[in-house]
């Protein structure tokens, strides 16, 4: 590659970096100002760091219940996918009649637009007894967010060689313990992976944990926020340290698994 290739390369990256991190930025600054510097001066540092901030947002409002709601909700989710994604993946392994329709079936909920379930889903959570709770908000969550899981984990199993599946069945392996002992280990690269995008969309997700839940007994930590911003009062700067708070377990689980998803996106390539 050229000089000039090279350098155009790095700045776009350097472009494209600068985006994603100034809003970061502000973010994580404003939240250590106060009310009246964040209007006097907005995109400066603050004038005099209010570490206090954040222990005043966690005394305003219980964020640590939200957290507890978000994770769990994003928990049982995450769950239920990908141990449906991987029953599914590998009964399409086998070709049935009904596979194609079956496989565009699983795939169909990427193309309809999530603001159209709105309605239907509410009603049926309601009738089922379970709004206003994390196992609702959860289930609601594993349907709304299959789609993604099974594609990664579909897409990674396909790379198996089938003459691995082949040589257990001859070794007298059944179609159970086949999936048990060599299909859904040899996918767990794919599993890792879509687990870590499943956990960090539910865990943002606000629309139907808005809609789903009414108080703290299954409120999120994305809806909790919304509380330090009402119609006729604004306390931005703990506004601001609590959006830091409820973005922090998603950084901190990305920064650390950050190879792992890596490897295991380009494992099935290598295998």
């Amino acid at each position: 590659m050229s000089i000039i290739g090279k350098s155009f390369r790095w700045v776009v990256l350097g472009v494209f970096t600068l985006i994603t991190l100034l809003p970061l930025l502000w973010l994580v600054a404003s939240s250590f100002k106060t009310q009246a510097d964040i209007f006097a001066n907005p995109f400066g540092l603050p004038s005099e760091w209010r570490f206090d901030n954040y222990a005043a947002a966690l005394d305003a409002h219980p964020l640590y219940l939200y957290l507890r709601n978000s994770i769990g909700a994003a928990v049982l989710a995450t769950v239920v996918i990908v141990l449906a994604s991987l029953m599914a993946s590998y009964a399409l392994l086998h070709r049935f009649r009904l596979s194609r329709a079956t496989f565009g079936f699983l795939l169909f909920g990427i193309l309809l637009p999530v603001n159209a379930l709105m309605t239907p889903i509410f009603f049926l959570v309601n009738m089922m007894g379970l709004y206003n709770s994390v196992l609702g908000l959860g289930l609601v969550y594993a349907g709304l967010f299959f789609p993604l899981g099974f594609l990664i984990v579909k897409t990674y199993m396909d790379t198996t060689p089938a003459e691995i599946f082949e040589a257990a069945r001859i070794d007298g392996a059944g179609f159970n313990s086949v999936f048990v002992r060599i299909a859904a280990p040899l996918a767990s690269p794919g599993a890792i992976t879509a687990a870590i995008f499943l956990m960090i969309t539910a865990f943002n997700e606000l629309l139907f944990a808005a809609i789903l839940t009414k108080d703290t007994e299954a409120q999120t930590i994305q809806v909790g926020v919304r509380y330090f911003l009402t119609t006729y009062s604004a306390n931005y700067p703990l506004a601001f340290a609590a959006t830091v708070i409820g973005m922090a377990p998603t950084v901190v689980i990305y920064i650390i698994l950050s190879d792992r998803i890596v490897a295991a996106m380009t494992a099935g390539s290598l295998k």
